[in-house]
Order: C-alpha cells, then structure tokens, then sequence
C-alpha cells in the first residue's frame, strides 16, 4: 500500500496518475476532505481509495500511515508539515518520499535508523539538482558551472509560501558563488538581461543553497554559479519587498506575490527551463557544453518526479537514511524512468556556451 498525503492536489494527482502507469499500489489517497479526492480522481484512478487525513493532526497522520508500505508527501506548504510527517512514519518504521523540503534537514538532520527518507522529490530543488550531475557524466573532470532556471505559470498560496521561506531561510548564502568552497557577496543581480531559450529579458538573483552545495561538491568544481531567472516587472517588484514584508506580514506578501505572478503572466504559455553550461575535460581535451531542459508545465513535471523517486525506492536504489533528492547515485535510473513518461519535454545538448549561444541568437555567430 503506498500512502499519497495531498494526493488529489495538483502535484499529488499526477504523481498518482505515473505510480498507476507503473503498476505500483495500491494507492490510498489522502486529504482534509477524501470525497472531493474521490470525486475528482475515481475515473482515472479506478483502483485507489480515498481515506481522511488531517495534516496538523498527529494520530490523524498515524491513523491514515498504518498500513502503509511507504508515504509520499505532497502536503503543502511544505515547511509546515515535511519534518512533522517525516517524524511520524518513522515511529512506524515507514519510508517517505516527500515532494517538498524542510529547509533544516541539512542543519538539523533526522536519524532515520533503518528507514528511507528523500526529500525534494519535485522541479526545483530536486531535479535542478540532478540534472548538472548527470550532464557531468559527459565529461571526465568538470571545472566549471554557470546555471541559470526560471519558471512562468500560476503560483498558488501554499507555493508561494514555501518559495519565500526557501528564499529567505538562512541556508541561502547572500550571493554567493562556488570557488572551490564557498564564497559569499561575489556575484551581483543582473537586470534586463536576455538569455537563449528563455522567451523575453528576465532578471537574474544569484542563488546558493544546500543543493547548489551539494552539487558543487558531487562535481568537484572549482567554480560555480547558479541564477534564478525572473521574468516581469511586477514579480521582482514583489520578490524586492519580500525580505522585509514576509517577517511583517506574511499572507499579505503571499497574496501580493500570487497576484504578481498571477499579472506578469497573463497570456503567456508556462514554463520550466533549466541550463546548464559546463566547462572540463574529456579525453584529455577541454570542452565546453550546454544543457538544456525544458518543459510545459511545471505542475505535472513536479507530479512526475515524485513517482519516479518512489519507484526508486521500492526497487531498493536508496539505503537507509535521510536523502536529498539531488544525493540520488543512480542519476540514470531518473533520467531513463524521465524519458519514458509522457512528460512533455526536450533536451538539448550543445557544443557551446551560454555566451556563444547568445551572440548566436543574434545572428552574428
């Protein structure tokens, strides 16, 4: 019995929808109000079961986990209720796969004893994660990395929420950069800035966090530097104010990004892009490459992943323990399991820079 917590949420439905396409169950599907779970997802999830499950409720928690072979969480905001499930199924001896984070795991770990728990099993953190790692399979020693991800769509509350407290919490080291280790006030935002693949100017925010650590670190880099790519006047607006506004009054900020978003993009088709430029070696030659990953929507990509690194689990390609999704050592049983969903995407990669590509688009290369 695999146990999805927010299953008939949107993250939650199409992760459900990829275990079915596996084979995996069953599926009880868990939420505040399992009828309107049931009412929304009978037709195409004809061998779940719908059971209440109420997230700020402990012995609620416990009641729906027994049983259980394994828990995926999608209960958002994230923040609130990652460690606070986490801690329940393994008083029962239950593994978790968990779409979201809990911003302390890196400093505050949970001892997991001989149960498995993965978390930021979802778009970003979690596959921005993976993805530098497998393109560095290309290569024999990669020196550097310059990363750039953005996405365009509809936020919801609880998204929102979970992206201010992870912009905000104190494991993002103010515009830092990789130089063998890390080294923080180095690099600067860049406005109107136009990048290859991304559809208009955007805004790029250096960003250091305990994944773009990890990575770092699974890379042996020298150098590295990771950039969240903003598009829209009134979300940087928005993004600017959010270190003050969120402490004063968090739903208002919340409400005022959703809104921002929700404005900046009006008629526009979503998107998730994450590059990636490597610079190394291969076969004692230096190189240098890009990588591009591109997807529709966000939503049923997020959905995705978290099926895949449940499927990860129960074919037993995790040990014991507490694990980022970004740690996975099989990058190549995501990415083949990836490739073989209907997830609407492409990957691209180039034999030239970031830089390059941009005088390319240009027309003058």
């Amino acid at each position: 019995m695999i146990g999805i917590i927010g299953g008939y949420g949107e993250v939650g439905h199409h992760a459900c929808l990829t275990l079915q396409q596996y084979g995996i169950g069953p599926l009880k599907i868990g939420g505040r109000n399992p009828e309107k779970g049931k009412a929304k997802q009978s037709d195409v999830l004809p061998g779940a079961i719908w059971e209440l499950v109420d997230v700020e409720d402990d012995e609620s928690i416990a009641r729906f986990i027994a049983g259980c072979d394994l828990i995926l969480n999608c209960a958002a905001p994230s923040h609130r209720y990652s460690r606070r499930i986490a801690k329940i199924c393994l008083q029962h001896h239950v593994n978790m796969v968990d779409a979201g984070i809990d911003n302390d795991y890196h400093s505050n770990p949970l001892e997991t004893g001989d149960n498995i728990i993965v978390y930021a099993a979802g778009a970003t953190p979690g596959f921005s994660g993976l993805f530098p790692v497998w393109f560095g399979q290309q290569f024999d020693k990669v020196h550097s990395l310059l990363s750039y991800y953005g996405t365009s769509g509809q936020l919801s509350k609880a998204g929102a929420e979970d992206y201010l407290e992870g912009s905000l919490h104190s494991n993002n080291v103010p515009r830092a950069a990789w130089r063998k280790g890390i080294v923080p006030n180095v690099l600067f935002r860049k406005s109107g800035v136009e990048i290859p693949f991304f559809p208009g100017e955007v805004t790029l925010f250096p960003l250091f966090d305990d994944e773009t650590q990890l990575v770092a670190q699974r890379l042996e880099l020298e150098n590295g530097e990771w950039y969240a790519a903003v598009e829209g006047e009134k979300s940087i607006a928005a993004l600017d104010s959010a270190s003050f506004e969120y402490k004063a009054n968090p739903k208002t900020m919340i409400e005022k990004l959703c809104f921002a978003v929700e404005m900046d993009t009006l008629g526009r088709s979503p998107y998730f892009i994450l590059m990636v430029q490597l610079t190394g070696e291969s076969e004692s030659q230096e190189k240098t490459q890009t990588a591009v990953y591109e997807v529709g929507k966000i939503i049923p990509f997020c959905g995705k992943i978290a099926a895949i690194i449940v499927k990860a689990v129960l074919d037993g390609k995790l040990k014991p323990g507490l694990h980022h999704t970004a740690s996975i050592k099989d990058i190549d049983y995501v990415m083949d399991h990836l490739e073989k969903t209907d997830s609407n995407h492409t990957i691209q990669i180039i034999d030239h820079s970031i830089e390059e590509l941009s005088v390319e688009e240009e027309g003058t290369l």
